[in-house]
């Protein structure tokens, strides 16, 4: 649970920051003249910039739970082989 949560954090930060950097955020504006002669502008969210941001967090996300997965795994391998090379030796 821990690397899970980890890795998600990770990802959101590692990915949030590239994504705002790579990809340029750009709110639509529109501009609306109501009945009465009134100009006010209309701000919308970017949705491809949303879309894009999550897949780069989602990816990133993956990639250090999978990096952190093969890390232990490596530690775990070296510990082994460490202990059956000292057990041989008779330490």
């Amino acid at each position: 649970m821990k690397k899970f949560l980890l890795s998600v954090l990770g990802g959101l930060l590692i990915g949030g920051v590239l994504s705002f950097f790579l990809w340029d955020y750009s709110a639509p504006t529109f501009e609306v003249i109501n009945d009465n002669g009134e100009n006010y502008s209309i701000t919308e969210m970017d949705f491809d910039f949303v879309f894009n941001a999550s897949l780069l967090i989602l990816a990133f996300s993956v990639l250090l739970y999978v990096i952190w997965i093969l890390v232990d795994k490596k530690k775990d391998e070296k510990f082994l082989a460490e202990y059956e090379r000292d057990k041989k030796s008779g330490h």
